[in-house]
């Protein structure tokens, strides 16, 4: 068993919470993105659907 410094610990803690809030942003965007497209999958069942031009799909995109 390795008996770190409180120096070390504070560091690894640190390192520890700057992991974290990357995981919690990732999992922000991911969780935005599953939303997003059952919403879309929800239109398509109802036949809600729109065909759009290159330009309208992309500034729906956007929009999103």
């Amino acid at each position: 068993m390795e008996i770190m410094s409180l120096e070390k610990m504070n560091e690894e803690i640190i390192a520890l919470k700057m992991q974290l809030e990357q995981m919690k942003e990732s999992f922000r965007e991911d969780m935005g993105f599953a939303i997003r497209t059952e919403l879309a999958w929800q239109e398509v069942d109802k036949g809600e659907v729109n065909s759009y031009s290159k330009d309208e799909f992309l500034q729906r995109l956007e929009e999103w």
